[in-house]
C-alpha cells in the first residue's frame, strides 16, 4: 500500500524560464518592437500577458514551422523584422530567440546585420535551457543599458535625480507603487528620473542623468554598468518598502546615499511623521477590527525583495504569525542565511509547491500572501488569498491605491479586514 504521507520527490517549477523574464522586461517598451523567434505555440503567452495585464504588450513572433528545424528560420525572421520595422523612422528592435534557433545555431544577429536598414537591435539568446527567468530578466536590464545615452552637461536643477531598477510593473498594484515611490521621494526633495523595467525608450535614454541608482532586487548588472560607465553611485535593497517601518528605511537609505544636507535637516522625518498622522487617523476607522488580526497564521508567497518586505509589514506591524514562507524567485537564492528566520520558521527557496502546499495545510494557514499560482491552495483550503507578487493576472486594478509605501499600509489593512470579515 502507497504511504500517502510520504513527501512526492517531483519538483514543480516555481518559475519561468529565462524567455519569460526578458519578455517581461521588454513587452511594454513604447517605441521598441519586441520579436519573439520561436515557433508556433509561443504566442499564446504574449496574448494571456496582453490580455489579463496591465502592461500592454508590443511584441511578434517569428512563428517557426516544423521545417525550421532542418532549414532553418531565418528567411521567416528576416521578413518579419522587414514587415514590422521597415516602414518606421525611429527602428529599435529587441529579438529573444527561442529554443529551436538557439539548439540548432541559427545567425540570428547576422540576419539583423543583413537588414537592407539602420536600426538600433538588442538580440539575446533565451532558451528555456539557458536559464531561469531571473537570469532573462538581469541579462535583458543590462542589455538596454546599450541604448542610454550620455548624460547631457551640467545644468541647475532643484534636487537630486533617481532612477528604480528591478521594480515590477507587471504586478496587481504596480503602476500605483511606482506612483507611490515617486511621490514618497518628492516628499525628501528626490525626484525619479527613469524606471526599469522602462515604459519607453525615452525613459532609456535619460537614465544617465541620475545621481544614484536604487536597485529593488533585480538589475545589479544594470547598475554596474552604469556605474563603469558613467560613475553613477547605486544601492541594492533587498526588500520592497511595505508599511511604516519598511518605508522609512527605504527613505533613510536613499537620504543616505544622496548626502544631501538638505535631506539631513531634519525634512525626512518631519515628513515620514506628515505622513504617519495621516494614515494613523485613516486606520482609527478599523480600530474596531484590528484585534482579530493579531496572531493569525499566515503564509506568504512571491519574489524575494516582495515576499521578505511583506512578511517584515505583517509581523512586526500588524502582529500576525508567519508560519510559513516560500521564495518562488531570488537574485541570490544562495544566501540563505540572511533570509528573516526570525519570523518565520519554514522558509522555502524556489523550492515545490507541493511542499509548500503541505506545510500550509499541516500549519493550518487562515491566510495566504502570493500569487495566482496559489490560488488552488486558497480554494482547496478555503482560505483568502490576497495577490501582491507575480504572477497575478486574474484581477485588475483601475484604482491608484499601492501596495507600497505609506499609503499602502491602509489598502492592504483593508484588503485584510475585509477578508476577515467575509
Amino acid at each position: 500500500m502507497k504511504n500517502k504521507d510520504k513527501e512526492t520527490p517531483f519538483i514543480d517549477p516555481v518559475q519561468g524560464d529565462k524567455m519569460l523574464g526578458a519578455f517581461r522586461v521588454t513587452c511594454g517598451i513604447k517605441g521598441a518592437a519586441v520579436i519573439i523567434h520561436a515557433p508556433v505555440g509561443c504566442h499564446w503567452g504574449v496574448n494571456f500577458i496582453e490580455r489579463l495585464s496591465s502592461v500592454k504588450t508590443n511584441a511578434s513572433i517569428s512563428a517557426l514551422r516544423e521545417r525550421s528545424v532542418v532549414f532553418g528560420g531565418e528567411d521567416s525572421l528576416r521578413r518579419t523584422i522587414e514587415i514590422i520595422l521597415k516602414n518606421r523612422k525611429e527602428r529599435y528592435l529587441i529579438l529573444l530567440a527561442g529554443s529551436v534557433p538557439s539548439i540548432i545555431g541559427e545567425d540570428w544577429q547576422g540576419v539583423i546585420d543583413s537588414l537592407g536598414f539602420k536600426l538600433h537591435s538588442i538580440a539575446i539568446d533565451c532558451g528555456g535551457f539557458l536559464g531561469r527567468m531571473g537570469d532573462g530578466i538581469e541579462e535583458c536590464l543590462e542589455a538596454i543599458c546599450q541604448w542610454v545615452d550620455d548624460p547631457p552637461a551640467k545644468i541647475n536643477r532643484i534636487g537630486p535625480l533617481v532612477n528604480l531598477i528591478g521594480l515590477q510593473r507587471d504586478v496587481i498594484k504596480g503602476e500605483a507603487n511606482i506612483k507611490e515611490i515617486k511621490r514618497m521621494l518628492g516628499l525628501i526633495g528626490v525626484r525619479v528620473n527613469s524606471v526599469f523595467p522602462p515604459s519607453s525608450i525615452t525613459e532609456i535614454k535619460r537614465a544617465s542623468a541620475a545621481d544614484l541608482n536604487i536597485v529593488l532586487g533585480w538589475g545589479t548588472r544594470l547598475a554596474h554598468a552604469m556605474e563603469e560607465e558613467w560613475r553613477i553611485p547605486w544601492i541594492s535593497l533587498r526588500e520592497y518598502p511595505y508599511g511604516f517601518a519598511g518605508t522609512q528605511r527605504f527613505l533613510n537609505a536613499v537620504a543616505r546615499s544622496l548626502k544631501g544636507e538638505e535631506i539631513y535637516d531634519g525634512y525626512l522625518e518631519k515628513a515620514i511623521e506628515r505622513e504617519r498622522r495621516k494614515v494613523l487617523r485613516i486606520l482609527r476607522q478599523a480600530h474596531i477590527y484590528l484585534p482579530a488580526l493579531y496572531g493569525i497564521p499566515v503564509a506568504v508567497c512571491g519574489d524575494l525583495p516582495q515576499a521578505i518586505g511583506m512578511a517584515r509589514f505583517l509581523y512586526r506591524e500588524i502582529g500576525v504569525s508567519i508560519e510559513a514562507m516560500h521564495i518562488t524567485s531570488s537574485p541570490d537564492s544562495n544566501d540563505k542565511a540572511s533570509l528573516p528566520w526570525e519570523m518565520c520558521p519554514e522558509i522555502l527557496v524556489q523550492d515545490s509547491w507541493h511542499r509548500f502546499k503541505s506545510i500550509v495545510e499541516k500549519k493550518k494557514i487562515a491566510m495566504l500572501f502570493g500569487t495566482d499560482l496559489e490560488n488552488l491552495i486558497s480554494k482547496s483550503m478555503d482560505i483568502p488569498l490576497i495577490l501582491y507578487s507575480y504572477p497575478t493576472t486574474s484581477r485588475i486594478a483601475l484604482t491608484s491605491s499601492p501596495y507600497i509605501g505609506f499609503r499602502g499600509v491602509p489598502t492592504l489593512i483593508e484588503e485584510m479586514v475585509n477578508h476577515v470579515i467575509r
